[in-house]
């Protein structure tokens, strides 16, 4: 049972082939519903095991690193598929590419320096739905223009800032000398 979560991160990461079909193949109103939904079940899961490893103690080892890169595989591998569509989305992959390689630098330093691993934050969690909720109508409503440096802009401008607040955060943790910083050791 205390697998369950990993296996629904284990399933997203399988999904994202799967999701890449559909959105090359059914690129157009109604079909673009199949890539959407694909999607929007990849959320569910990441939804689904992390409220089952927090409610049921089922948090592992393996989950702390197989959660968030399901994660951020399927939402890189969407902003790819959006920027092959739409060379305005490479204003959101190079910087997400960037800003996720910062991440697991910063989190590996602080884990290395201080053994506690950074759990993510609610400013985290608001740039993760609207990067979701932006990409999953990005994938039904294709080739608007407008509508794609909307979604574009928006989902640049929450990455910035939970990246600048995350290095904030980083660099306090990295200074305080008390190991009981507001970091959470389960990572989850």
């Amino acid at each position: 049972m205390k697998n369950i979560p990993n296996i629904l991160s284990f399933i997203r990461l399988l999904m994202i082939p799967v999701f890449v079909y559909a959105y090359f193949t059914f690129d157009t109103y109604p079909g673009s519903f199949i890539a959407a939904g694909i999607y929007l079940l990849a959320w569910i899961t990441d939804a689904l095991d992390g409220y089952l490893a927090r409610r049921n103690n089922w948090i592992t080892d393996l989950g702390k690193w197989l959660d968030p890169l399901a994660d951020k595989a399927m939402q890189f591998t969407a902003a790819v598929c959006f920027a092959i569509d739409n060379l305005v989305f490479l204003i959101v992959v190079i910087p997400m590419f960037l800003k996720e390689m910062l991440m697991l630098i910063g989190g590996m330093v602080v884990v290395k320096r201080k053994n506690i691993v950074v759990q993510a934050l609610w400013y985290g969690k608001v740039a993760t739905i609207i990067l979701f909720a932006g990409a999953f109508f990005r994938i039904i409503i294709r080739h608007n223009r407008i509508f794609d440096i909307t979604v574009a802009v928006l989902i640049l401008t929450t990455m910035i800032f939970a990246l600048v607040m995350y290095c904030i955060r980083t660099m306090k943790t990295l200074a305080d000398t008390d190991d009981s910083a507001k970091i959470n050791p389960n990572g989850k």
